[in-house]
């Protein structure tokens, strides 16, 4: 509601300065961004004064990322991997030719969209008499990957062709990414931790969803 009253303000201000229809037609425009769903490139052009068509890509990885937590007074580590790499098609549609408040849906090939944990004791550990290396213990293998086509609807302010020559955004969203596929495995002493996957799976039914926040950048080549 807040981002609707602002457009209806914004649009109000906008109709004192002329536009004429030229301006909404065949115009195309460069964009970069940057939010959750990682860096963001794309193309966009104005096929309508209340429709813009992008075409975009966006990256986001982490690599090798380590995190150390304490439980039941031992140390584990963990390495996590996080890979989302998408091509997406979006229509944005704006309601009002003077304001640059947007409905936004659209659809995205995943060509990598999933998470990889693996976790591990970070020093020896005793058990009685006995001390045991990490290794002797294994290690706990997590990963999770989600489907390859995803449906997007989001709300937003900032055309993807802007105006004047240069223009700033926002959106707001979500992918719909669908029920994720579970890999859960267990090593050496800890093996029998495999028979949990069902139970991980069921626990993740419902991460179905990709939120988005993304800032971008719109420069007009014509």
């Amino acid at each position: 509601m807040l981002l609707f009253s602002f457009s209806i303000t914004y649009g109000q201000e906008e109709n004192n300065v002329s536009f004429s229809e030229e301006l909404f037609e065949k115009k195309i425009a460069i964009g970069v961004s940057g939010g959750t769903n990682g860096f963001g490139v794309d193309v966009a052009r104005n096929v309508h004064k209340h429709f813009n068509v992008a075409i975009g890509y966006n990256y986001f990885k982490i690599e090798d990322f380590s995190q150390t937590v304490s439980y039941d007074g031992q140390s584990i580590k963990s390495n996590i991997n996080l890979d989302i790499q998408n091509i997406d098609l979006r229509i944005e549609y704006l309601p009002f030719t003077g304001s640059s408040f947007k409905l936004v849906a659209g659809l995205a090939y995943m060509m990598s969209n999933g998470v990889r944990v693996i976790g591990q004791y970070n020093s020896e550990v005793t058990f009685g008499e006995v001390t045991m290396t990490p290794d002797d213990i294994g290690e706990i293998r997590f990963q999770a990957e989600w489907e390859q086509i995803s449906p997007y609807f989001g709300i937003g302010l900032g055309r993807a062709v802007p105006k004047r020559r240069v223009g700033f955004g926002f959106d707001i969203g979500t992918y719909y990414i669908g029920k994720p596929k579970i890999d859960f495995v267990g090593t050496e002493m800890l093996s029998d931790m495999s028979t949990q996957q069902a139970q991980i799976q069921s626990n993740m039914e419902d991460y179905n969803w990709f939120p988005v926040f993304k800032l971008r950048l719109a420069v007009r080549i014509n």
